[in-house]
């Protein structure tokens, strides 16, 4: 038996933010965004709106695509950096809105690498036979905690929001292998190193800076936006990504030649376009899946959407190789290695 990704759905909320509305807010010419970015527009949700709700949106689309029912699921990682509540978790409620079984429910905060830490947890539960199917949202409403003006145009320009959802359970016959080919998870590698931790997230609330009270928003408003050290995570970035495709592939016996897919965290273009000559691929070249252009950074969610984007394409093929690399806050990093069932 092979575990898979066996269905996938992606939710984009409906407020269209293009370059043209946003620029001027930040200081900053639409045309200067997408020569820098790649990015065109993006979705922002409606003020208010719950994390929870996108990703409950797009796991019911998961579920639609393998014909599933709720009850079918067994257990429940969601990973978000934009959570409902502080506490509990967004899991609970993701259960709550699609009326699941009383099922384990997991949050992971592995900010743009969780796509690819739920699907080493979800392949790990199921060849344990810890639980026989897992749905994995991921999801991000990040425009609620941009900083937008000139100060932050360069960082806060980037960010969409956006969720997916991906179905990981057993594949036993050819029977299950609709038009949508399952994704067989082969390996999936991560890394990470701690001394880049305040390069690239959000300081408050928490307990080493503190919150309102003892670390007031008015003197120390830069700690409760959105930071990043840019020249840092630029070096690291693309050097890391490239490094853990290469690994994952030769520990599998694979050149970069016969992948015949790279599904990357969407972070901007250029870091995309580093990965892609980094394994050899040429400038835009079709097999390096983007949807950047109209989603924007979408942080956890990106990489779920463009795999759903891919898998509904039609263009996969049985056999195929993808690749799935990613880089995040931590920093951490890494690539998982899949096949078209």
């Amino acid at each position: 038996m092979k575990v898979a990704i066996t269905g996938s759905g992606a939710y984009l909320p409906e407020g269209v933010v293009t370059n043209e509305d946003l620029g001027p807010r930040l200081g900053l010419d639409p045309d200067f965004i997408v020569k820098a970015s790649g990015i065109r527009r993006r979705r922002w949700a409606a003020a208010g709106t719950p994390v929870s709700q996108l990703a409950a949106q797009a796991l019911r689309l998961a579920l639609d695509d393998e014909s599933l029912a709720g009850e079918e699921i067994d257990y429940l990682i969601v990973g978000t950096m934009t959570p409902d509540r502080f506490i509990p978790g967004t899991a609970y409620a993701v259960q709550s809105d699609l009326g699941l079984s009383a099922i384990p429910c997991l949050d992971i905060r592995a900010a743009c690498c969780n796509a690819l830490y739920a699907l080493q947890l979800a392949a790990a539960l199921v060849r344990s036979g810890a639980a026989n199917r897992v749905a994995i949202c991921l999801a991000e409403v990040q425009s609620a905690f941009l900083d937008i003006s000139a100060a932050a145009g360069k960082l806060s320009m980037l960010f969409g929001d956006g969720a997916s959802a991906l179905i990981v359970s057993q594949v036993e016959s050819a029977a299950q292998r609709g038009a949508s080919h399952p994704i067989e998870i082969i390996d999936v590698l991560l890394g990470s190193d701690g001394a880049y931790c305040d390069d690239l997230g959000i300081r408050c609330p928490g307990s080493q800076f503190g919150g309102i009270d003892t670390h007031p928003v008015a003197e120390h408003r830069a700690d409760y936006a959105p930071r990043m050290m840019g020249q840092s995570v630029i070096l690291q970035a693309s050097r890391r990504m490239v490094a853990a495709c290469r690994t994952v592939l030769e520990r599998n016996q694979l050149a970069a030649g016969e992948v015949q897919w790279v599904v990357p965290h969407q972070a901007n273009a250029n870091l995309l376009a580093q990965v892609a000559r980094g394994l050899g691929f040429a400038d835009n070249d079709e097999r390096v899946i983007s949807v950047l252009a109209e989603t924007g950074n979408t942080s956890s969610a990106s990489i779920g959407i463009a795999l759903d984007s891919l898998r509904r394409s039609g263009k996969i093929h049985s056999g195929d190789y993808l690749l799935l690399p990613a880089f995040a806050a931590g920093f951490t990093w890494g690539a998982a290695l899949g096949r078209a069932l």
